[in-house]
C-alpha cells in the first residue's frame, strides 16, 4: 500500500481531496494533511510517504520549492502539483524538478485518480524492475558455472545461433572465448564402478575433478567443462592469451597426464582421459567434439583408465556420416510439445534441406528421417492423450507401404501435411479450452459480484495466473476484464433501482462498493446519469 501527503493552504481543498477520493480503491493505505510547506516536510521526516499531492501558489514555502526540498531529501517520492496558473513557466519549473503529474484547479477527482493510477502504476514498475534485476543478478552469480555447462552442451550438440547472439550469452556468462580462438576439447569418463555412488557423491567428486583440472592447467589454459549426454565430462581447452603456440601441444598433454594421476592419488578414483586435436571456435566445435566422442569409443572403449589423444587419422576423417540437423537441439519433438509452430516448419526445413543436399540418393536415410518424424508426431499425439491416426487420418500414416520415405520430394509433402494436420487440432483444442476459461471466468464474476472479484481472486480460484486471465478474456471477448465486471455491477444497479426500494448506499454496497459517492462516479459515467436520476424516470 501507498501512503500520499496531501499538501494545500486552504482547507476545503484539502478536505474535498480527502473524502471525495476512493484512495483504498487505488492501493492508498494512509492519507496525510499539511496546510503548509513547512507542515509537509515535518510529515515527511516523521513518515515514509511515496507520493505528494501539493499546491504551487502557498505563502511562505511555493510547491515548487516543497519540491525541490523534497526531491533533494526523499529522492523515491513522487510528487503531482496542482495550480490555477496555466503558465509555461510553471511547467517548465515543475518539469525541470522532475514532477510526476501537473493538474490546473479546478481539478476533478477523476483528474486526482488518472495522476495517481498513472504515479504509482510508475512505482511498482521501477520497484519491480528493481526487484527484478537484483535477483536476476543474485541468480546469474550463483548459477554461473552451470549456465556456462548448459550453454556448451548445446553448443556440443550443434545448437545455432547468430554469431552476435552467442557473443552476448559469452559475455554475459563472463566466458573469454572469441570467434576463431583455438582450442581443444578434453574428454573424461568416470570408470564403471563409480556408478555406486549415489548423485550427491558423484556430483562432488566432478566438481573436486574440475577444481583439480583448474589449478592443473590454470597458468597457461582455461577451462570450460560440462556433462555431455554420455556422462563424460567435457572440457574446453583455450590458451589464456589467446595465442596458441607450438608447445602448447606436449604440455597439454603433460597437464592431461597430470590430472588423470592426481585423480587417482587424492581422489582415490579412476578416470579415462581423451584430448582432441586442436580446432577453432566455434565453428569446429560440435564437429571437433563428435569426432572426439567417436574416438573415445573406438581407441578406449570398454577399458578402464586409459589415456589417449586423437591421431592424425582420427583427425582427418570425414564428418560423422550422421543426420546432425536432425538430432541437434532443440529437438522436433521438443518444439511440438511448445507449440512454437514456426519453430517447427524451421526445423523441419533445416533437416529436409541436409537430407536433400547430403543424401538424396540413400533410401536408408530417407527412411530413417521418416520413422523419427513420426516419432516425433507420434509422441506429442500420445501426450496429447490421442492416437496420432485419429490427427492425421489413415492416408498420411504411411508406415505400412512406407510411401512417404520414397524419396526425399515425398518425404518433405507427407511431412508438412501431417504437420498441418496436427497445428489444426492442436488448435481446436487451445480454443476449446480457452472456451471453458473464459465460461469459469463468467461464472465466478456473477456469483461472486457483491464481493471480491479481484483479477488476482479470479486467478487463485482458477488456478493461474492474473496475467493470463487477463488477457485470455482480452483476446477471446475483445473487452477488459474489468469493463465485462463493470457492465455487470451497472445493469444489476439499474435493476435495483428501478425494481427495489433499496437506498442508493446500501446497493453500493451490495455491490461491492464501499464509497457511494465512488460508486455514483461509476454509474454516472456508465448511464450518464445519476442513480437519483435514473431511479426517477421510472
Amino acid at each position: 500500500m501507498f501512503n500520499v501527503l496531501l499538501v494545500d493552504d486552504e482547507a476545503n481543498v484539502l478536505e474535498s481531496m480527502e473524502n471525495l477520493v476512493p484512495w483504498a480503491d487505488h492501493g492508498v493505505g494512509k492519507v496525510f494533511k499539511a496546510a503548509s510547506g513547512a507542515e509537509a516536510l515535518a510529515v515527511m521526516e516523521g513518515n515514509i510517504i511515496d507520493i505528494v499531492i501539493s499546491d504551487i501558489n502557498m505563502p511562505e514555502m511555493s510547491g515548487l520549492e516543497l519540491v525541490k526540498q523534497i526531491k533533494d531529501r526523499w529522492k523515491r517520492a513522487r510528487c503531482i502539483l496542482l495550480t490555477g496558473h496555466a503558465d509555461f513557466e510553471y511547467a517548465r519549473q515543475a518539469i525541470s524538478h522532475n514532477i510526476a503529474g501537473y493538474l490546473l484547479k479546478p481539478i476533478s477527482d477523476d483528474e486526482i485518480v488518472a495522476s495517481l493510477q498513472m504515479v504509482t502504476e510508475q512505482i511498482r514498475l521501477e520497484v519491480n524492475e528493481e526487484n527484478t534485476y537484483q535477483r536476476a543478478v543474485q541468480a546469474l552469480r550463483e548459477n554461473l558455472p552451470r549456465l556456462r555447462g548448459e550453454l556448451l552442451f548445446g553448443l556440443l550438440q550443434g545448437s545455432r545461433m547468430s554469431p552476435e547472439k552467442l557473443v552476448r550469452r559469452m559475455e554475459l556468462l563472463e566466458l573469454e572465448i572469441k570467434e576463431k580462438d583455438s582450442f581443444a576439447l578434453m574428454l573424461i569418463r568416470l570408470e564403471e564402478e563409480l556408478t555406486d555412488y549415489d548423485y550427491q557423491s558423484m556430483s562432488l567428486l566432478e566438481y573436486a575433478i574440475g577444481n583439480m583440472a583448474e589449478e592443473i592447467f590454470g597458468d597457461r589454459f582455461q577451462l570450460w567443462t560440462t556433462k555431455d549426454l554420455h556422462d563424460y565430462m567435457v572440457f574446453v581447452v583455450t590458451v589464456k592469451d589467446g595465442k596458441k603456440l607450438d608447445s602448447d601441444d606436449s604440455l597439454l598433454q603433460r597437464l592431461a597426464a597430470q590430472l588423470q594421476q592426481s585423480v587417482k592419488h587424492y581422489l582415490k578414483s579412476k578416470i579415462s582421459v581423451l584430448n582432441s586435436r586442436w580446432g577453432h571456435f566455434p565453428s569446429e566445435l560440435a564437429p571437433q567434439y563428435q569426432k572426439a566422442v567417436c574416438a573415445f569409443r573406438s581407441q578406449i572403449g570398454s577399458e578402464r583408465e586409459m589415456f589417449t589423444s586423437m591421431t592424425g587419422d582420427d583427425a582427418s576423417q570425414s564428418e560423422v556420416g550422421s543426420l546432425l540437423r536432425l538430432y541437434e537441439l532443440p529437438l522436433l519433438h521438443h518444439l511440438l510439445e511448445a507449440g512454437n509452430w514456426q519453430a517447427v516448419e524451421k526445423k523441419l526445413d533445416s533437416v529436409l534441406e541436409e537430407l536433400d543436399e547430403k543424401w538424396v540418393r540413400s533410401k536408408e536415410y530417407i527412411v530413417t528421417t521418416f520413422f523419427s518424424l513420426y516419432s516425433s508426431f507420434g509422441q506429442f499425439a500420445h501426450k496429447s492423450r490421442i492416437e496420432l491416426s485419429e490427427i492425421i487420418g489413415s492416408d498420411l500414416v504411411g508406415t505400412d507401404d512406407l510411401l512417404p520415405a520414397r524419396s526425399v520430394q515425398a518425404l518433405r509433402r507427407w511431412a508438412h501435411q501431417t504437420l498441418g494436420k496436427i497445428r489444426e487440432h492442436s488448435e481446436l483444442v487451445t480454443a476449446s479450452s480457452r472456451d471453458t476459461t473464459i465460461k469459469r471466468i463468467q461464472d465466478f464474476v456473477q456469483q461472486n459480484l457483491n464481493g471480491d472479484v479481484s483479477l488476482q481472486k479470479i486467478a487463485d480460484d482458477l488456478g493461474t495466473h492474473p496475467v493470463h486471465v487477463s488477457r485470455v478474456y482480452k483476446l477471446e471477448k475483445g473487452e477488459n476484464l474489468s469493463e465485462y465486471i463493470t457492465r455487470l455491477k451497472m445493469e444489476k444497479a439499474a435493476h435495483l433501482l428501478m425494481a427495489s426500494t433499496d437506498k442508493i448506499y446500501e446497493i453500493s454496497l451490495e455491490l461491492g462498493y464501499l464509497n457511494p459517492n465512488y460508486f455514483i462516479k461509476v454509474f454516472k459515467k456508465y448511464y450518464g446519469l445519476t442513480p437519483q436520476d435514473y431511479r426517477q424516470r421510472r
